[in-house]
């Protein structure tokens, strides 16, 4: 029979002041960190209190030995997991209203599933696993209050493979064809997009307008393939209303129907909303069937068809085999 672990790693740790530390995770194999800010809101809801609270946390990091195992900004973690392990973020925000506390939960997964026993990261001696949280107080409208990290350990397991994301980035110099160079060795989950430029108003141009993926120069899975479509898959896979991936809220004011008399929903604004993300779904089963192979390969990489010259964000998924027992 499994047994899982759960323990708290860090208990309401205030954090005042920027900086970036280190905390030791785990010896057992980990399947999953649960990533928790809480504070209180100071401004009132004409600002945007979602994306500065994502924003508190600029980069995390899981580190084996010095290696990063998992590394981004929050918020690409909290989108990433929500798609590829189903572990969306998720806690309270009562009222985005001056003085109102929040509690934002982004789960880690180590695995495509949760408390899966084969596919989690394998034992650990204590001090070669870390968890690296970068700190940024100095952001608007909200006051980070403190931090709550809890970790799920299965104990006693011998896991054969875990996953391993961490962030890239690519500066576009044309708007023509440019190569996104992806790691070899593992096979290849998928691929997380981040756009500095998406389609707003009239204007349809983005960061990664038309794409492709080449193995050695071969077309490999996505022969050809359109931001907009990618995009609107995303959301169609996390549901796209998931209240901390995206500023969205609902009003209703009869008193004062000149105001407002709609039940619908209304988008509160980000500069850094789900509208800037696609993936590249390398596998859409969930089991590997589709992975893409890299083992052996001399070249792996994203084509930029289209696209407009500004900043890129990358971030692979890839499917790490273990070789006999521990990392």
């Amino acid at each position: 029979m499994a047994v899982f672990l759960r323990t708290v790693l860090i208990q309401n740790r205030a954090e005042a002041a920027d900086r970036t530390v280190q905390d030791d995770l785990p010896v057992n194999p980990l399947s999953m960190i649960l990533f928790t800010i809480r504070g209180v809101i100071t401004a009132a809801d004409t600002a945007n209190p979602l994306a500065d609270i994502y924003g508190l946390i600029p980069s995390l990091a899981v580190r084996y030995r010095g290696q990063d195992i998992i590394r981004g900004s929050l918020f690409d973690l909290a989108v990433l997991n929500a798609l590829v392990c189903h572990s969306p973020p998720f806690g309270y925000m009562p009222q985005d209203a001056a003085g109102e506390t929040f509690s934002l939960t982004v789960p880690l997964c180590l695995g495509r599933m949760p408390y899966n026993t084969k596919e989690c990261f394998p034992a650990v001696r204590r001090g070669d696993l870390v968890l690296e949280t970068q700190i940024d107080t100095v952001v608007n409208n909200v006051d980070l209050i403190d931090l709550q990290v809890e970790t799920v350990e299965l104990l006693d397991e011998t896991p054969t493979q875990y996953i391993k994301y961490t962030t890239g980035t690519h500066t576009f110099t044309s708007t023509g064809n440019e190569l996104v160079r992806l790691p070899i060795g593992n096979p290849l989950l998928g691929v997380l997009l981040f756009g500095t430029t998406t389609p707003t108003a009239a204007v349809q141009t983005a960061t990664w307008e038309q794409l492709r993926t080449k193995v050695d120069n071969v077309e490999a899975l996505y022969a050809a393939t359109n931001w907009a479509t990618l995009h609107g898959e995303l959301l169609s896979t996390i549901k796209a209303d998931l209240n901390h991936l995206r500023d969205h809220g609902h009003r209703y004011n009869g008193a004062a129907a000149a105001f407002d008399t709609s039940l619908g929903p209304i988008r509160i604004g980000s500069t850094e909303g789900l509208e800037q993300y696609a993936f590249l779904n390398f596998d859409p089963t969930r089991d590997g069937m589709y992975q893409l192979e890299t083992a052996g390969r001399a070249d792996v990489v994203i084509q930029r068809d289209v696209g407009t010259a500004d900043a890129g964000r990358f971030v692979p998924i890839e499917l790490v085999s273990i070789g006999g027992a521990g990392a």
